[in-house]
């Protein structure tokens, strides 16, 4: 039996589980962290000797290594880290039910995209900085 092309694609554009929200949740979540993960081992291969001829301030402090301050930032940057990975995760969410025939891994990438760049509006709508 032969199946007309546009049947097949057809079929294959569905999902094959159009319930299955846990999934593509779970897939948004790997859209941050493994690109995370990656910067942090990174991180990790970075000078830890503090520059020669660096000079202290008065409490002691100011010369980090490149890999302490990169790493310091990497930890900072954790709460809007988190806000755009909740708001990705609510735009799964929303997506999954709207848009019942996308595949998981599109749907995963689509709201981590669209939840980045709304939580990027929602942090500098509240702080009053400029976006970029």
């Amino acid at each position: 039996m032969t199946v007309s092309p546009a049947r097949r694609i057809e079929e294959d554009l569905l999902d094959p589980d159009p319930s299955g929200g846990i999934r593509s949740l779970l897939y948004t979540v790997a859209c941050y962290v493994l690109p995370a993960l990656a910067v942090f081992v990174w991180l990790l291969t970075l000078s830890g000797q503090v520059p020669a001829g660096c000079v202290t301030d008065f409490t002691g402090g100011g010369c980090d290594s490149p890999r302490a301050r990169a790493i310091g930032s990497f930890v900072s940057g954790g709460p809007r880290f988190g806000l755009a990975l909740v708001t990705s995760l609510l735009v799964a969410m929303v997506l999954r039910r709207i848009g019942t025939t996308w595949r998981t891994a599109t749907l995963a990438m689509a709201s981590s995209v669209v939840g980045g760049g709304l939580s990027t509006v929602l942090i500098s709508a509240v702080t009053g900085e400029p976006i970029g």
